[in-house]
């Protein structure tokens, strides 16, 4: 058990292990703490030197066995796992590589190669990302069909709905995440943890061979302004977290070693997570740990080639050339003569009422004008092609869809519905563990835990009428706001309450309709009497 930081002095000192009085130094701008040393293997100094190392250490994405790299590959011959998932980054926000170009002629083509890159990369992930919306979790002690309160508070103190795009958003980008759950400070008056997504080029985890979807260790890098200090996070599976930190004056980029680090405070302990291993950090990884344009590079660099030839051809050779075939200027050479400087722009001036006078023969030349097409069909057929591979719909990646057919929409429509599913099925093992976790760090922990995934597909308003149709009596009420209507959980039950509430209020308001009245009517016969068997006709042996 560790006890609290002696702050007297303004310097801290770590009095419980591994935080001894010894070895404890000041640095430059008045932090104290003692020198991240490793003691033993395993440790949490040992394991901050073994994760660090591993984000610069060869990648092996593309490599087979130890076969060396052919030298037209892309990418370096060694190349680390930082430098792959950069690469893969530049393409995502639009800075990817710009074509090659002889040194000569870089310094004059450098603003027409920037203007020649076309951004398509996001459209693959933006139409998974908009497909992978989680509404909420339902757990076995879940308070009604709209998922667990707990689960929804977390998920309302996190944000998230918007951690959980980050995160996939690195994911289908670099081909792998982090998800992170923070407890509550002790002193806080909400204990509800927090959950993050993390940058997989600042954080890194060791898979546990046994079992892939829990981590040994993981490790979390980042810079503080304010201290000026980077700042590093280890979790070495022990149920602690512990945080060093060094001096820096800007972000150092990469980290080797632990060498020059010093422990910031105590570790903090998290006896709630001993069940889960006690990293607070789970892995999510893509299909066959890849980004989802990562294999597909070369045709995005194709098309950003292709688009560079049109801009070149309508820049440098958009002007007709003209030119004249004939000898203006005689044929007869006088040495003796003086050289005559003439100017043949002004006299061939195109300006209003000039004349122009030839010698007999003479023929003017003028070239065509380059014709774009073929080269504007090329870069339409590749982002085609592009949006086939990646199996996306291809009114996001091309407004100009009527060259497809109605039976091609659809199979791309159904094509992006199984990828969906896949990407769900991959990572819904470790956001259950994610959220096990969570519930066990807020002091309710649960086993059985479900995410409530959102509507794959969106339908139009009359096909939602008519799907509402033919479910009636198949699916429940709620199946059809949330499934149909693309209600979340939440909505669908404060709906159902609604309904309830509005049928309770329509019975109190509606006024009922005054009793019927059956008149009593006389058939008065001719002769002034009532009819017989009428209720007003006499009844035999009775004097009226």
């Amino acid at each position: 058990m560790t006890t609290p930081l002696d702050t007297s002095g303004g310097a801290s000192l770590y009095t419980d292990p591994p935080f001894g009085p010894s070895d404890v130094r000041e640095n430059g701008d008045g932090w104290t703490g003692r020198p991240v040393v490793s003691a033993e293997r395993l440790d949490a100094a040992w394991w901050m030197t073994y994760l660090a190392n591993k984000f610069v250490a060869r990648d092996r994405t593309y490599d087979f066995a130890d076969d060396p790299v052919s030298p037209y590959a892309r990418l370096p011959i060694y190349r680390t796992r930082r430098l792959r998932m950069d690469w893969l980054w530049r393409y995502f926000i639009g800075r990817p590589p710009l074509p090659h170009l002889n040194a000569e002629y870089e310094e004059a083509f450098h603003h027409v190669l920037r203007k020649a890159n076309a951004v398509y990369a996001p459209m693959c992930v933006d139409a998974l990302l908009d497909r992978m919306t989680l509404t909420g979790v339902r757990t076995s002690a879940a308070d009604g069909p709209e998922g667990d309160a707990m689960a929804q508070s977390i998920m309302q103190v996190s944000g998230f709905a918007a951690a959980m795009k980050d995160a996939l958003t690195y994911m289908f980008v670099m081909s792998e995440a982090y998800m992170m759950v923070v407890p509550a400070m002790p002193d806080a008056i909400d204990q509800t943890p927090l959950i993050t997504a993390e940058d997989p080029r600042l954080t890194i985890g060791e898979p546990d061979p046994m079992n892939p979807n829990r981590l040994r260790a993981a490790l979390k890098l980042g810079y503080d302004d304010v201290r000026q200090r980077v700042v590093a996070y280890i979790y070495p599976g022990d149920g602690m977290r512990y945080q060093a930190s060094q001096s820096g004056t800007g972000w150092i980029g990469i980290t080797v070693s632990s060498s020059g680090f010093v422990w910031d405070c105590p570790p903090v302990a998290m006896p709630q997570l001993e069940a889960f291993g006690g990293v607070p950090v789970v892995r999510l990884q893509n299909a066959h740990q890849m980004g989802e344009y990562e294999k597909h590079l070369d045709l995005l660099d194709r098309i950003n080639e292709t688009i560079l030839d049109r801009l070149a051809i309508t820049k440098y050779q958009s002007f007709r050339q003209r030119g004249l075939i004939g000898d203006i200027e005689g044929d007869e050479d006088d040495e003796d003569s003086p050289v005559e400087q003439i100017d043949w722009n002004n006299i061939f001036s195109a300006s209003p009422g000039s004349l122009w006078r030839l010698p007999a023969g003479s023929q003017f030349w003028e070239s065509a004008q380059a014709d774009l097409t073929p080269i504007m069909n090329a870069i339409k057929a590749d982002v085609m092609e592009f949006a086939a591979v990646t199996r996306t719909p291809l009114h996001l990646v091309t407004p100009d869809v009527a060259t497809q057919s109605a039976e091609g929409a659809s199979l791309m429509r159904e094509g992006i519905v199984f990828k969906v599913r896949d990407r769900r099925d991959r990572v819904n093992p470790a956001l259950v563990q994610l959220w096990q976790m969570a519930f066990a760090l807020a002091g309710e922990p649960k086993t059985s835990v479900q995410m409530l995934w959102g509507p794959i597909e969106t339908y139009s308003l009359a096909e939602k009428g008519q799907l509402l149709q033919q479910s009636r009596g198949i699916l429940s009420r709620e199946r059809q706001l949330v499934d149909i209507l693309e209600m979340t959980p939440a909505e669908a039950a404060d709906n159902a309450q609604e309904l309830v509430q509005d049928q309770i209020l329509d019975s109190q308001l509606t006024v009922p309709p005054p009793p019927s009245v059956t008149r009593l009517t006389e058939q008065i016969t001719d002769h002034g009497s009532s009819a017989p068997g009428s209720a007003l006709a006499p009844t035999p042996g009775k004097i009226p």
